[in-house]
């Protein structure tokens, strides 16, 4: 009875093993993995800034996909968020005098002013980096207490001042990884 106990486990350890190494060999489905996981944010965009993002990512270098386009967009709003809040150090505003509503915003950053060109915008989630999500939630906190702005319309704002950026900077687009861009707008708004 012993030969036949035994013989039963050794079968069961070569299906357990068998079974462990078809799973080990199973491809994954879905996305690529990335170093760093990305979240979803969800934000109303309008069919001309999907366009816009896929022409930001066009401009930059062929490493740096559409899916980056959202995490550069928003580490140039915190970078000029930052900027503006040392500019203001001494006084204890968050914004300059005369910076009423978002719109004096976009004209003292030179931006041209959002444009209602679809009636209504499309909920869709865009992949951010978990800092970057921060960040993100930073920059919508600080313009919805001062302006009343929702989490879309403070991306929109990112993704023209990333339009900005590389207009005003196009050295910016030879760097092929998204850390050397993320020092490198650092350093610009420093």
């Amino acid at each position: 009875m012993s030969q036949k106990k035994e013989k039963r486990e050794s079968e069961a350890k070569e299906r357990a093993s068998t079974l462990a190494a078809l799973l080990k060999e199973k491809p994954k489905r879905g996305r690529p993995s990335r170093n760093v996981s990305r979240q979803n944010v969800y934000v109303a965009l309008a069919k001309s800034q999907k366009k816009q993002m896929k022409k930001l990512s066009d401009l930059l270098a062929d490493e740096i996909s559409r899916a980056d386009v959202p995490d550069l967009a928003i580490t140039v709003l915190s970078a000029r968020l930052e900027a503006l809040r040392r500019a203001v150090a001494d006084r204890n505003r968050e914004m300059p005098e005369g910076i009423t509503d978002l719109e004096s915003l976009y004209l003292l950053w030179d931006l041209p002013l959002p444009t209602t060109d679809e009636k209504e915008p499309s909920w869709t989630s865009i992949r951010v980096s978990p800092q970057q999500v921060i960040e993100l939630g930073r920059a919508h906190g600080t313009l919805n207490a001062v302006f009343g702005a929702n989490r879309s319309e403070t991306f929109s704002l990112a993704l023209s001042l990333l339009e900005q950026l590389i207009e005003d900077h196009p050295l910016i687009q030879q760097h092929t990884t998204v850390e050397e861009l993320r020092k490198q707008i650092l350093e610009i708004y420093a």
